[in-house]
């Protein structure tokens, strides 16, 4: 029996998703907050902040209310009860710690498409549930219909045929479009934003974790950990020089809520934001890049004999 070690550099186009997504995120990081390309992101980001304070909310006992999303990107979440320490502080240390999760996750599990589906099911979910307008919202018979749709839907979508399964697809996306007429249709403010750029968001992603190639569930993946970490630092960074300003002219804001609340500087705390955020998302992309590293290295044994 003979062992043949050698290395194979086709090991280091495993890196290539993480490589192709960096270089994406980094030209989107880059432009304005509200250009064409960027504006999208800037919600999805705003959403990841957001949702950061209504869960830190329920993890400490209290409750998650609602939260919006406006055009301008900014955003809002309502909350009662729980820590207001951890809180006020979970919007901005949240969103790092989502794309440090993320990173390391996507590029450590074997089936990242799981990933994809199970992130855009809870993104979506929880839209439902606390966005402004939310199902509570719709009348009984708009209930019904949009149930109805849904159920026929999954009917369709668990069929064996092919056919069928493409069906359900369309259905369920006819759903997802009735309930945003539907809520649309109830509700003013920035609720049917909200609603649209959280289930289109968990849908999207839905669907290229239930559909598209490994490789480009990959770099999906990896391009939102980058975005959403590098983003993090960025409006905490933003939020310094707004923080400058004259107290009279300056808007609401996290760092001011905790100076107000628990003493200290609002400068003070965002320098603190920066300084965690830098660490989170830096070790995660430490252990990433080490990880991919050691994966492109690891030499390729080929195993040869007589069988016994």
């Amino acid at each position: 029996m003979a062992l043949n070690h050698r290395e194979n550099p086709e090991r280091w186009q495993s890196a290539l998703p993480a490589v192709v997504a960096f270089g994406i995120a980094l030209v989107i990081w880059q432009l304005p907050g509200l250009s064409i390309a960027a504006y999208p992101f800037r919600l999805f980001v705003t959403m990841i902040h957001e949702l950061g304070h209504g869960l830190a909310a329920v993890l400490t006992g209290g409750s998650f209310l609602r939260f919006e999303v406006s055009p301008r990107g900014a955003g809002l979440a309502y909350t009662s009860g729980g820590s207001r320490f951890i809180i006020i502080q979970a919007g901005y240390l949240g969103t790092a710690l989502f794309g440090a999760a993320l990173l390391l996750i996507t590029n450590r599990i074997k089936r990242p498409d799981y990933v994809a589906i199970g992130l855009g099911v809870f993104i979506g979910v929880l839209t439902l549930l606390y966005s402004d307008i939310g199902v509570a919202g719709l009348s009984l018979l708009q209930t019904i219909a949009v149930a109805a749709v849904i159920v026929a839907a999954l009917y369709l979508i668990l069929m064996r045929e092919e056919t069928g399964r493409r069906i359900g697809l369309g259905v369920a996306a006819l759903g997802g479009l009735l309930l945003v007429v539907f809520a649309g249709t109830n509700h003013g403010g920035n609720g049917l934003l909200t609603i649209v750029a959280g289930v289109s968001s968990g849908a999207v992603l839905a669907l290229i974790g239930y559909r598209a190639d490994r490789r480009i569930v990959l770099i999906v993946l990896n391009f939102l950990a980058f975005l959403v970490g590098l983003q993090a630092i960025t409006d905490v960074w933003v939020l310094l020089q707004i923080i400058s300003v004259p107290s009279s002219v300056m808007p609401h804001n996290d760092a001011a809520a905790m100076a107000d609340t628990f003493g200290g500087s609002a400068k003070l705390w965002a320098i603190w934001w920066i300084a965690l955020d830098v660490l989170i998302f830096g070790t995660a992309l430490y252990w990433t890049v080490k990880r991919l590293a050691r994966r492109g290295q690891e030499p390729e044994t080929t195993r040869t004999g007589q069988p016994v």
